[in-house]
């Protein structure tokens, strides 16, 4: 033995006498990683001096020298360990005497925790209480008393269905019986499979996967053991006579974003998807940031860069191309069994709402008469509809305009590629606009300034501008139609109604008709314009066209007040018409109802619900559903050469990272096997991975904080004893999920009192009192909507869009896409089934994944917009409202316990009530005092103060916290 080994050993051996063994996979391997392995790890390309302290071998040799210690405890800069410019802090005492002690023992190697297969210790009577009151023991604390009987109620109801109890006999059993179990277990494993509605990057178009939503609620509330729930997901399709549920849940694997921009290449787009599922599976159930290790060999955990493409040719042989929308194959043709409802339920509402329609347009007969009348009066003389437009003109590229006194305004000079014209005027005379008309005038022959004469549109504007201000404000253009129809397919030249997108890859042109004739355009405004005095109105052609060269040559532009077919049918308005002694009812009728507003409010709620009903007849039929499928030939897998996506390396086959644990005897390496190696009783992670992602949802926090890296760079768990057990029991029990969460909930751990924090445990680290977090934002508007009694009950069927605030979708897509919420019951549904858009998730989940990656953790913020969320947020207001009816229809003594039991499962009280019936007694003498500001709220003054006093309870700490 080298003497100066032997000297350090012998310094050293009188400590190891004095203290347990040092543990080398929770003491000595996390010290290693935090402060070493990112010079002296695996990862050869960064390794320093060749030495690596991440094997066995490589510590000892590394411990044969002799100066380990010495370096870690010098005081030269040069000669430190880790070194000063990795800005890592010197070790500590206490760290350095356990190093000491580690060499003094032998240095025991072994591994990290987390790839050591768990082990279920012996014990006494729960086993969570058991382990958590040992740690409390060690620090001199007990666990909390009992939290009271309607605290433990929410929290176990919102836990086990995310909604507050509806009784208060509701049991532990009952809860994992209710349907809605499988809701609220499904929205989180919705967040760990990036599930949304859309596709995600700029085009962000719509996909109908919400079938597979469906089924992971079915699974849940079935519960599927775990075991199988992974095996369908990860190779349902490849199972003996796979039932078409089993091939729709491989859509789990298909839930990444698809990016379809111009110009991307789509091989690079498949790779990326390989990558993702890879990650995905890497964090859902391993717990690991396989992601590190794209570029190069993980500098922490033990995966190599070739175990990282290994598990990529698993899923690089499925039969896609990369392609993205409606081309993103394999699909599954797929009708859902619970689109039926959804169209009874839409049919109701239009069943519902067609006599209030149709009784408003009869109630309108008598003053259409009226104003019939008086029109026919007014146009004796005759009648113009459309007013010619004069103003300044301008280019954005130098096009010379110029308008004359008949408004024509014609284009010489610099015939750029592509050009903008702009029409402003001051001078338009009218009361109000209402729509606008574009004529496109022939000059010599020839429609557009291009070597074809052919012009095309890509995009209209219209905009105000205040005199002297630089602000602009964008005018919504509802209608647009032309003399000219084309059925031209998305981003093709042709149909007028390109020009309303913002989209220069389609809009109007009128090739193939005569470009020797004028050509006419109306646009329809989705509002009448009243001008100020001090107003401007800016009218924008763009001609952006990817062709170029289609400059329009001349062009007019009219404006009119006139409503209904004016704006949206060419050829004589209907007052025209009327002047000149024609009178067609039919176009009257519909020009004066556009006007009449009890009429259009009753219209447009049918339009609603018409509207409605022909999107869910249609999510009935058959969908195409993005599922796995393997291609006839395999694709070779090759490493990436710094990750780049065409820099191949080595080909690798098939493999999965042996540190982990080994290919399990007699599998085929397909995703059949590769399920059933995540789920073997080998591997060390699957189990402690799910043990802890249903920790996290009872107690806020899992017993390893950082649930997505169980690596060595995570946090260690706080009770390792207590995750190994439930682990080991988890799958020693068919990896049943409801007895799992069962035997958690009935702990006194979990059933303590969150009320007081002990100064010696703050962050609940021990687990000294009950779980006490805010509620997620979802959870909190579910639970609004089941207080008021508005919550519609339904499982599964097509997405639902909550209310928003406008314009939303319209200002982040520049109107390509609009917001519309659902109506009637379909607006009442749980968060779960709400749409989802990746560009902009919905507006009310402030504490929400993004669904663009997968994502496990807990996300809490505290903003004042959350504040006015619950405040202002149009749900919100509508089970205020709800309750407060319901408040009214109870006998006075009885309206704020009624409401307090509603939200809060409890009676208020004495100090509570009197707070409460002040305030209210406070809102009644304003409303009815002011009782145009209850006319605001389209409610009566006792309706709206008990509105308000509805609101005050939705929005206490207790709401909307999990006490």
């Amino acid at each position: 033995m080298p003497r100066r080994i032997a000297k350090a050993l012998l310094l050293l051996l009188p400590l190891s006498a004095h203290a347990d063994p040092v543990s080398f996979s929770r003491e000595v391997m996390p010290l290693l990683s935090d402060n070493c392995l990112s010079c002296h790890g695996q990862d050869a390309a960064h390794r320093k001096a060749d030495l690596r302290l991440d094997t066995e071998e490589g510590a000892r040799e590394v411990l044969k020298s002799g100066d380990f210690i010495d370096r870690i405890v010098t005081t030269d800069p040069e000669e430190l360990m880790p070194p000063p410019k990795s800005h890592k802090p010197a070790l500590k005492p206490d760290q350095v005497a356990m190093l000491k002690r580690w060499i003094a023992e032998g240095a025991k190697w072994g591994k990290h925790w987390s790839l050591e297969k768990p082990v279920k210790a012996k014990v006494k009577g729960h086993p969570v209480d058991f382990f958590v009151k040992a740690r409390l023991a060690k620090e001199g604390l007990t666990l909390s008393p009992k939290a009271p009987p309607h605290t433990l109620l929410r929290r176990l109801s919102f836990d086990l269905t995310g909604l507050p109890p509806t009784s208060e006999s509701q049991s532990i059993d009952s809860l994992l019986a209710s349907p809605h179990f499988g809701e609220r277990m499904a929205m989180i494993w919705l967040d760990a499979a990036r599930y949304s509605d859309t596709d995600g990057f700029q085009s962000d178009a719509s996909r109908t996967n919400w079938p597979w939503r469906d089924y992971v609620v079915e699974s849940f509330n079935a519960n599927k053991p775990f075991d199988q729930f992974t095996l369908e997901q990860f190779a349902g399709d490849l199972l003996p006579n796979a039932t078409p549920e089993q091939k729709l849940a491989t859509c789990f694997h298909r839930n990444h974003m698809t990016n379809g921009e111009g110009g991307r290449d789509k091989e690079e787009s498949r790779i990326d998807y390989v990558l993702d599922r890879v990650n995905t599976m890497g964090t859902v159930w391993l717990g690991l940031t396989l992601g590190c290790t794209q570029c190069h060999s993980h500098k922490f955990d033990p995966i190599s860069q070739h175990d990282y493409y290994a598990l990529n040719a698993f899923f690089n042989s499925i039969d896609e191309d990369g392609a993205a929308g409606s081309k993103a194959t394999p699909y599954l043709s797929y009708q859902s069994p619970h689109a039926k409802r959804a169209v009874e339920e839409s049919q109701k509402l239009v069943d519902a709402r067609k006599p209030v329609e149709a009784k408003a347009k009869a109630d309108a007969a008598k003053p259409f008469e009226q104003w019939l009348a008086e029109k026919q009066t007014a146009v004796k003389s005759g009648f113009q509809a459309w007013h010619i437009i004069h103003g300044s003109v301008e280019s954005q590229e130098g096009t010379k305009l110029a308008q004359s006194k008949d408004g024509i305004v014609i284009a010489t000079g610099p015939n750029p590629k592509q050009d903008d014209y702009r029409l402003v005027s001051t001078s338009i005379k009218l009361p109000r606009l209402t729509g606008l008309k574009l004529e496109i005038l022939p000059q010599n022959g020839a429609l557009s300034r291009g070597k074809d004469g052919e012009f095309i549109l890509t995009d209209i504007k219209v905009q105000v501008r205040r005199k002297g201000s630089s602000q602009i404000r964008d005018i919504l253009v509802k209608y647009a139609v032309a003399d000219t129809k084309t059925e031209a397919k998305a981003r093709e030249y042709g149909d007028v109604k390109g020009t309303l997108d913002d989209d220069p890859r389609n809009g109007w042109t009128t090739k193939g008709f005569p470009k020797d004739q004028p050509h006419t355009a109306l646009y329809g405004l989705a509002e009448p314009l009243e001008l100020e005095s001090d107003e401007e109105l800016i009218f924008e052609l763009r001609q952006r066209s990817t062709n170029g060269d289609a400059n329009i040559a001349a062009f007019r532009v009219s404006a009119t007040d006139q409503p209904g077919p004016a704006v949206r049918e060419l050829g004589p308005a209907p007052l025209e018409q009327l002047a000149a002694g024609k009178t067609e009812r039919d176009r009257l009728l519909s020009q004066f109802l556009e006007d009449h507003t009890p009429y259009q409010l009753a219209k447009a709620s049918l339009d609603r619900a018409n509207a409605q009903l022909k999107e869910v007849q249609s999510a009935a039929g058959k969908l195409n559903v993005m599922v796995l499928a393997e291609r006839k030939e395999p694709r070779d897998t090759h490493v990436l050469v710094r990750g780049v996506w065409d820099k191949k390396g080595d080909v690798v086959q098939r493999d999965v990272p042996a540190a982990i644990a080994p290919w399990p005897a007699g599998l085929a390496r397909d995703r059949i096997g590769l399920a059933k190696w995540i789920t073997s009783k080998e591997n060390p992670l699957t189990a402690r991975v799910f043990v802890n992602q249903v920790w996290q949802m009872l107690f806020g926090a899992g017993l390893v904080r950082t649930p997505d890296d169980f690596g060595l760079q995570g946090q260690r768990p706080t009770h390792p004893e207590l995750l190994d057990w439930l682990a080991v029991d988890f799958m020693e029990n068919g990896w049943d999920v409801k007895r799992l969460i069962k035997l958690i909930v009935t702990s006194d751990t979990y059933q303590q009192s969150s009320e007081h924090t002990s100064p010696a445990d703050p962050q609940n680290l021990l687990l000294s009192r009950g779980p006490r977090f805010r509620l997620p934002a979802w959870m909190i508007r579910d639970a609004a909507l089941a207080s008021s009694g508005l919550l519609n009950p339904a499982l599964g069927g097509p997405p639902v869009r909550p209310h928003q605030p406008e314009g939303v979708w319209e200002e982040i897509f520049m109107g390509r896409f609009t917001y519309e919420p659902s109506q009637g019951a379909a607006q009442h549904r749980r968060t779960l089934y709400a749409f989802w858009r990746r560009s902009i998730a919905p507006t009310f989940l402030f504490d929400s994944a993004q669904r663009r990656v997968c994502e496990v953790a807990m996300t809490r913020t505290n903003t004042p917009l959350q504040a006015l969320t619950l405040l202002n947020d149009e749900t919100i207001a509508e089970a205020s409202r709800s309750l407060a009816k319901r408040m009214l229809a109870a006998k006075a003594e009885d309206r704020l316990p009624l409401l307090y039991q509603a939200v809060l499962t409890r009676q208020p009280t004495a100090k509570e009530l009197a707070v409460v019936q002040r305030e209210l007694d406070r809102a009644l003498a304003h409303y009815r005092a002011h009782p145009e500001d209850a006319r605001k709220l389209q409610t009566t003054p006792d309706l709206a103060a008990h509105t308000l006093v509805a609101t005050l309870v939705l929005n206490l700490d207790e709401a909307i916290t999990h006490e």
